[in-house]
């Protein structure tokens, strides 16, 4: 069985979600979006202040800049939101 889509969204971060929503709200038009995180119902997303235990767990992608070569061949920790609503849920 295949199910066909007027339009596939990768990524239900804020800009995923919003661009889903209108384009969904034309009859008529299907729109499939696609996150690789779980749900944003985790306490510390609901809390601003709780963003810093977010970092490093399954809401995020864990990702690093190049050695910089600025901070004397160091990597800067660059948080990326894996959840619905993406970095926005991490308020990062």
């Amino acid at each position: 069985m295949s199910t066909e889509y007027d339009y596939v969204i990768v990524g239900a971060g804020s800009a995923g979600c919003v661009l889903a929503n209108r384009l969904s709200a034309e009859e008529g038009v299907s729109v499939a979006l696609i996150e690789a995180g779980g749900a944003d119902d985790k306490t510390e997303i609901r809390i601003p202040a709780g963003f810093k235990k977010l970092f490093k767990t399954s809401c995020d992608w864990n990702f690093s800049t190049v050695p910089q070569a600025e901070m004397d061949g160091r990597r800067l920790y660059w948080p990326r939101g894996r959840v619905l609503g993406g970095s926005s849920s991490m308020n990062a």
